[in-house]
């Protein structure tokens, strides 16, 4: 049998120009948008790590700290009124950026719904940062695809460097969600993905952009994991993957509850003019954090994005009723934040969610591996919620470097995902 000729092998001319052009739009607009981006959200996790602290000073000070997420929701309330912004869904301007991205993410309303969002989280809803950084990103990629657009009138080499409108936004928004999760393929499988489906043009982009903006955000703010675990990693039998599927099904449930106690809350706050709206709303949180003040030592449960509440569940410390109760306690307060006018991601809340359902699974069956379905939980029901099948499974791998919950977070991701398909 003839060996192939080796120059069959090389490119054709075509295909190394084709090359070269894809190379160009990599290294002359993906990576300095990435940069930007990254640099941009550090400075902002920055000041909110300054922010929150402070509002929680004045909180002690007037004995009022019970009453900041009310103070919070009603300030993000009024502030949508007074800049006409109106109710806000990310949930909506996703769908719209894919008919008209300008018009999904302009940069004054943008840069205004951030600043809803910061004092949404910096006063105590339960939402996540996430949120805020892909509208920021998004608005940014656009921006910068405005100014490449304008700039081709009179460089032709920029002309070479455009991309769709919608790529460029897709690809800020990656690296935005890169910085925040510490996780540059979760950012980028997130931004690229719109209702389960990946879209092959943003692909790449995304993954540049993402891996742009994680290295810019990771050498101002450090690279530890967003869920820093200990260095054992998890041993994974059948009879830890037999369990993945009840719970599975189980946050597919709790996902399927939560959101029709959304749309219920939602429909019923809407009789409330918008300014207002946060007032009645941030009283239920108030109300919903009394069990943490009294309980728990100030467990931030229902406030933020309770991330240091997933790492307080990881570590074995709920039993079950307590867990059960953290469960519905996150679940209400979530979808009264956004019910109420609040604006974030769901995301990370979902992770608190899912987590306090799998540390029902945990402290119930002690399998031994502390830990273990809390964080298959975790993914299961942050999946279920965002739509999103691919994504939780790389996002746990990536968050706690543990490549042994793979298999039994696809398992859980997949079931909680159909439940909530069927049933919604």
């Amino acid at each position: 049998m003839a060996l192939p000729d080796p120059l069959q092998l090389l490119p054709t001319r075509r295909a190394r120009l084709r090359i070269l052009a894809h190379t160009r739009h990599i290294v002359g607009v993906m990576l300095p948008l990435g940069a930007f981006v990254g640099l941009m959200v550090a400075l902002a996790l920055y000041g909110l790590s300054r922010f929150e602290p402070w509002v929680l000073r004045i909180g002690w000070r007037t004995r009022l700290t019970l009453l900041l997420p009310a103070l919070g929701l009603l300030l993000t309330t009024a502030w949508l009124q007074t800049t006409g912004i109106g109710a806000v869904s990310l949930v909506q301007d996703l769908d719209l950026a894919r008919s008209d991205p300008y018009q999904a993410f302009p940069l004054r309303r943008t840069l205004a719904k951030v600043v809803g969002c910061l004092l949404t989280i910096g006063f105590g809803g339960s939402a996540g940062v996430e949120g805020p950084g892909k509208w920021f990103g998004a608005a940014m990629g656009l921006q910068y695809h405005r100014v490449l657009r304008g700039s081709a009138r009179y460089l032709g080499i920029v002309r070479r460097l455009a991309r769709p409108p919608l790529v460029m936004a897709r690809a800020g928004a990656a690296a935005a969600l890169a910085a925040v999760f510490r996780a540059p393929l979760s950012g980028a499988l997130m931004a690229a993905e719109h209702h389960g489906l990946l879209s092959a043009e943003s692909l790449v982009p995304c993954l540049v952009s993402a891996a742009s903006g994680y290295v810019v955000f990771s050498g101002f703010m450090g690279y530890e994991p967003l869920l820093p675990m200990p260095r054992a990693a998890f041993a994974v039998g059948p009879r830890e993957l037999l369990w993945a599927l009840p719970l599975g099904l189980a946050c597919g449930v709790a996902a399927t509850i939560y959101l029709r106690l959304h749309a219920f809350l939602t429909r019923l706050l809407a009789r409330v003019p918008l300014g207002w709206r946060g007032l009645p709303a941030g009283l239920g949180l108030c109300l919903l954090a009394l069990p943490s003040h009294l309980f728990w030592h100030d467990l931030p449960v229902t406030q933020g994005s309770g991330l240091e509440l997933v790492q307080e569940l990881v570590q074995g410390h709920a039993l079950p009723a307590a867990a059960g109760a953290i469960l519905a306690l996150k679940m209400a307060a979530t979808a009264l934040t956004f019910a109420g006018g609040g604006i974030g991601g769901l995301w990370l809340p979902s992770l608190a969610m899912g987590a306090a359902l799998g540390a029902v699974f945990d402290a119930s069956l002690g399998l031994g591996a502390t830990g273990y379905l809390t964080l298959v939980g975790a993914a299961a029901m942050a999946g279920a919620t965002n739509e999103s099948l691919l994504v939780p499974v790389v996002f746990l791998a990536e968050t706690t470097a543990q490549a042994a919950l793979v298999v039994p977070a696809l398992i859980a991701a997949t079931v909680s995902y159909l439940v909530v398909r069927e049933r919604n």
